[in-house]
């Protein structure tokens, strides 16, 4: 009686070699021998073939014109400030990110990336150990683009993230309208003009819920209203600026914890005189609240970049004077998604003479 067999060859010459052989027993035997003395070494490359393949089909199959991709990172710091040290993680994220082709001039995206800590493998009472990052949905084509759902906001890509650049310490930024719950729309470039608009909606069930400020918990009356923003920007190879206005009309008035919150209105201008380094400077108002002025510079040196930024914050609020925040660092990278870092900051304080030293250190691995 005969026997039929089906086997898949890979080798160093030839990686879709299908032999197919219906033999006798002995014969099946021989041949056997020596298809594993042939593939002895190619076993683990056979298993991520057969892998991935089937991996691919489910794909597919699974959404047929779409693109899905995985991505994360994993990110350490050690902090030293006035008062200690800590290991901590520095915003570890996963996620999944991917879009749908519906015409030749529409593309559906979508993003949810959770953000979690690395640094502990269970958090204490009522420490949650991973919280929603980013989420939302959007089509794009030749009109723009629009998107809903939970993401950093306009006004504080546009006007407060070129000189709040570093990757553990920060400044003073502006009150601004929260994330989430958001509708946002981005016209294209046209003659290096773009126009973005968003819009925060709440809605009345939301009314009641109780936000911390400075220690005090308030209830806030204003989640029912809505809060807009408006960003015009203008580009060129080497000026940009950006013009935002942020209403903060579902927010609480920060300093008083009462009433309505106070718009904030802000400009950014960044310049490129040569290649890899940017020079921005910022200018923030809260009406009855406080100024922000900003200067920030950053430069590529090939290996990785040097940064810096300074600010004066002149508060509003009763007792308070202004104060100045200077801040720098440096980044190398190890390799394309791997890079080391080390920051350097002096705050002073708005209340008193004392000013804090913070020193970070750390490593981000993307993936």
């Amino acid at each position: 009686m005969q026997l039929a067999c089906v086997w898949l060859s890979i080798s160093v010459n030839c990686l879709d070699c299908l032999t197919v052989a219906c033999t006798n027993p002995s014969a099946y035997k021989k041949s056997v021998q020596t298809f594993k003395r042939e593939t002895r070494m190619k076993k683990s490359i056979i298993a991520i073939a057969v892998s991935s393949a089937a991996l691919a089909s489910v794909s597919v199959q699974a959404a047929e014109g779409s693109t899905v991709d995985v991505y994360g990172n994993i990110q350490y710091a050690y902090i030293d400030t006035d008062k200690g040290g800590n290991f901590e993680d520095n915003g570890s994220t996963i996620g999944l990110q991917g879009e749908t082709k519906i015409n030749d001039d529409l593309t559906a995206f979508f993003k949810y990336e959770i953000e979690f800590d690395a640094d502990q493998k269970s958090g204490g009472p009522g420490e949650d150990k991973a919280d929603l990052d980013q989420a939302y949905v959007g089509l794009k084509g030749s009109f723009g683009k629009v998107q809903i759902g939970s993401f950093d906001t306009i006004y504080n890509n546009a006007i407060q993230d070129a000189v709040d650049q570093f990757e553990y310490l920060g400044v003073t930024n502006a009150d601004k309208t929260s994330e989430g719950d958001t509708i946002a729309f981005f016209t294209p470039s046209m003659n290096g003009f773009e126009i973005q608009v968003a819009i925060q909606v709440k809605g009345d069930a939301s009314e009641g819920e109780t936000i911390t400020e400075d220690g005090v918990t308030s209830t806030n009356k204003n989640y029912d209203k809505l809060s807009s923003m408006t960003v015009l920007k203008y580009s060129t190879d080497m000026v940009s600026v950006a013009l935002g206005y942020d209403t903060r009309g579902n927010s609480l008035n920060t300093v008083t914890t009462s009433g309505n919150a106070k718009a904030t209105t802000g400009l950014a201008v960044t310049v490129t005189p040569v290649e890899n380094l940017s020079v921005t400077a910022k200018y923030e108002t809260t009406e009855s609240t406080q100024d922000i002025v900003g200067l920030a510079a950053r430069y590529g040196y090939g290996a990785g970049d040097v940064y810096g930024s300074y600010q004066n914050v002149d508060p509003e609020a009763a007792g308070s004077d202004d104060f100045n925040e200077y801040a720098a660092g440096v980044t190398y990278n190890l390799a394309s998604n791997i890079y080391v870092f080390a920051e350097l900051g002096e705050y002073e304080n708005a209340t008193s003479s004392t000013t804090d030293t913070q020193t970070a250190v750390g490593v981000y691995y993307g993936f």
